[in-house]
Formats: C-alpha cells, structure tokens, sequence
C-alpha cells in the first residue's frame, strides 16, 4: 500500500511521508498481517468481498455519510448469501460510521413475515425501495433514522453495492 495509508493505518509504526513528495525514499510500506484462513479454504466470492472490505465499506460509508447531517441514527444491515460473511460487513460498516462520530443503532429493521415473503419474489431494483417504504410505513424507522443496506446484487459478482433508506425513500448509492 502507499506509505501515506500505511501511516494512516499504522502512525506509530509508519513514519509520515515526506513533504517533497519522497522522491528520494521509497514511497510504498509492505503491511504483514497473519491470515486466519489459507488462500483457498473461502469460497471466491467471499475471499474476493472480504479481501477489499476495508476499502469498500470505507468508500460506501463515506458516500453515505456525506449525504447527511450528524443528527441521525444509523441502522446497518448486509444482505449477502452467507451469514457469516454478512456479519463482517455489516460491523465493518457500523465500526466505520462509529469511528467517524456517526449515532449507530446495532438494532436492524425488521419486517413482518407477509412483506418478506413478497420482497423475496422482485427484482433487487424493486425489492430495496419496496422495503425501505414498508420501513417507513410501519414505523420501523422513524424520521431521524437512516438505513445504509450492503449487498451484492447479482450472485456472481465481486463488488458490494449499498442503498440508504430515510423516510421511506431509497436510494442507490453504488
């Protein structure tokens, strides 16, 4: 990574770039972290998701967080095929808002049997704004709460998308 994350990740261990640019040092910092899981014991999909989930949940966060005031309440939900997997994005998202001084809920919205037994029959694209309505509608979120939801749109891709929620309104912001 470049020495300037590195040092933003790692001040204590990394030294500050230089200011002239560092055209005389070296401008990259190799960062080692112990692996958990052997390359190859996650399915792709997931090592590809978890392998940029800093960076990606840093990324939607911030978009999403740009959008709104400090005022608010954030709830936090990810909707990927393996729970597991799910999890770890959803607290990478609320730690990221939490870090950046953002209210965060850990409790996540939750709608009746009948509405989820609809919404898993459309199309994401219509699924996600459906549910945010019903958020609204059934006073699950109030007026001074946010959703942020993550997921993966289409089984076989790589990339996290995210959709925020406020009075009823969806909207997509990757």
């Amino acid at each position: 990574m470049s020495r300037d994350q590195a040092h933003e990740l790692n001040p204590g261990t990394v030294p500050e770039g230089s200011p002239r640019g560092g055209t005389f040092d070296d401008s990259d910092a190799l960062v080692c972290a112990r692996r958990f899981m052997l390359p190859g014991e996650r399915p792709a999909r997931d090592e590809a998701i978890l392998s940029t989930l800093h960076a990606s949940v840093q990324e939607l966060t911030q978009a999403a967080a740009a959008l709104h005031g400090e005022d608010v309440t954030w709830h936090v939900d990810a909707f990927y095929p393996e729970p597991m997997v799910a999890a770890k994005i959803a607290v990478a998202a609320r730690t990221e808002l939490a870090e950046h001084r953002r209210r965060v809920s850990d409790r996540v919205p939750v709608l009746a049997v009948g509405d989820v037994a609809v919404l898993r029959k459309l199309r994401p694209s219509e699924a996600y704004p459906l549910a945010c309505a019903r958020y609204f509608a059934e006073h699950v979120l109030a007026e001074d709460d946010l959703f942020l939801g993550l997921m993966i749109i289409d089984t076989r891709e790589t990339q996290l998308h995210a959709g925020l929620c406020q009075r009823g309104e969806w909207r997509w912001l990757r």
